[in-house]
């Protein structure tokens, strides 16, 4: 028995990068906690650095995704499952009506039920050579699985129900898929699925293809360094794009700020943007969102607001070291974003500052805002923190 456990022990000395502790769950409950404008109800530690943006699923758990990894918390804090979703990184996942959970690998999408178990299977070779896969839910639980040989949209059984193979013109020409096609985005609505996609040695183009599985029109974006789609509604397709710095447009290398470009889309039409708004930013810009007539998004350090309608600027916040996305409450007509430093910010429709509060970990990903009204954030140290606003709406 002694000897078990010195093998045990040497065993955990040798490889202590497979040794995780359990998650710890921490309860803010003192009275100076609760007269706090951002009050901490509880942190849950020790997830893993998150990958991807919060989900929340159909019976209101939160759903977290680490690499490979997702793990299921209710709303107490308590982790109630964990499952693995192949064996590299995974994009958001696309979550249908009975809660089964569907996850893209390369070339392959695996279901996982609503509670933690494996489901099916659908696999294609070759299956591309994105280090991060990329998946879209549409109309009617069409799940889509762009790959360098064609878009596969699926039923949620598992069945293709059918297949779009001339991602471009020199497709119809040739048997032989480009074998450095590269997707960096998608997102599907009622009306298609759009994709950002670059072959080998050329720029990157937006494609729109309607949910029967016909083209309908490609945009060509330029030299993109990361991109972002949104469905608006109403016939409206939003992008947030970043181009490749200044100084390879023959520009000065000072400051090396990148070119982020914002555009919207007629998605019937889709031959020129409704209107695009550019920006200098010293990162990329972020995912965008919408509420109501405005569009969110943020670069570098600021948070933009536009008319989702004209394009025109609205306000233009800086924030130290802005990081995420924004995440809008528009009940309380407040935004919420966080940085690299670990700062949660509320910030007002007006563009000025309501609070902000420290947490541990940096924030790259967007906020999720429960509809009871609380605020979740994941940070990169692996702390997911339950937040109350207690500062009210503006007056």
């Amino acid at each position: 028995m002694k000897r078990i456990w010195l093998i045990a022990l040497a065993f955990l000395f040798i490889f202590p990068s497979l040794v995780q502790a359990a998650p710890k769950l921490e309860s803010y409950t003192s009275v100076s906690e609760t007269r706090q404008k951002a009050q901490i109800v509880w942190r849950l530690s020790g997830l893993g650095k998150p990958s991807e943006q919060l989900l929340m699923l159909p019976d209101n758990r939160l759903l977290i995704i680490t690499g490979n990894k997702m793990l299921c918390v209710n709303q107490q804090g308590k982790l109630l499952w964990e499952a693995k979703a192949g064996s590299g990184k995974m994009a958001n996942p696309v979550l249908a009506a009975n809660g089964s959970i569907f996850t893209a690998g390369k070339g392959m999408v695996t279901e996982t039920k609503i509670n933690g178990v494996k489901g099916w299977d659908f696999t294609v070779l070759p299956g591309g050579k994105d280090k991060e896969p990329q998946m879209a839910g549409g109309l009617n639980n069409i799940i889509y699985l762009p790959l360098p040989s064609a878009l596969y949209a699926l039923d949620t059984e598992g069945h293709a129900v059918w297949t779009f193979s001339s991602w471009d013109n020199s497709d119809r020409f040739t048997v032989k898929t480009p074998a450095k096609r590269t997707f960096i985005a998608c997102a599907a609505d009622e009306q298609a699925f759009y994709a950002i996609y670059s072959d080998e040695k050329s720029e990157y183009k937006l494609i729109a293809i309607d949910s029967k599985g016909k083209h309908l029109w490609t945009y060509w974006l330029g030299d993109v360094l990361a991109a972002h789609i949104l469905p608006g509604g109403n016939d409206k397709l939003y992008v947030t794009a970043t181009l490749k710095s200044s100084q390879r447009q023959g520009k000065s290398a000072s400051g090396k700020l990148n070119q982020g470009r914002i555009y919207c889309f007629a998605v019937s039409k889709g031959k020129s943007p409704l209107w695009q708004y550019d920006v200098r930013i010293e990162d990329n810009l972020t995912a965008p969102v919408l509420a109501g007539n405005l569009f969110y998004t943020s670069g570098g350090s600021t948070l933009y607001a536009l008319d989702a309608g004209t394009g025109s600027l609205k306000s233009e916040n800086r924030l130290l070291d802005l990081g995420s996305p924004p995440a809008v409450d528009t009940a309380k007509s407040r935004i919420y974003a966080g940085s690299s430093k670990g700062v949660f910010y509320a910030v007002n429709s007006s563009g000025r500052l309501d609070w902000s509060r420290e947490l541990e970990g940096a924030i790259e990903q967007a906020p999720l805002l429960s509809p009871d009204g609380f605020i979740y954030v994941c940070t990169q140290k692996g702390n997911l923190y339950k937040i109350r606003d207690n500062a009210g709406g503006e007056g």
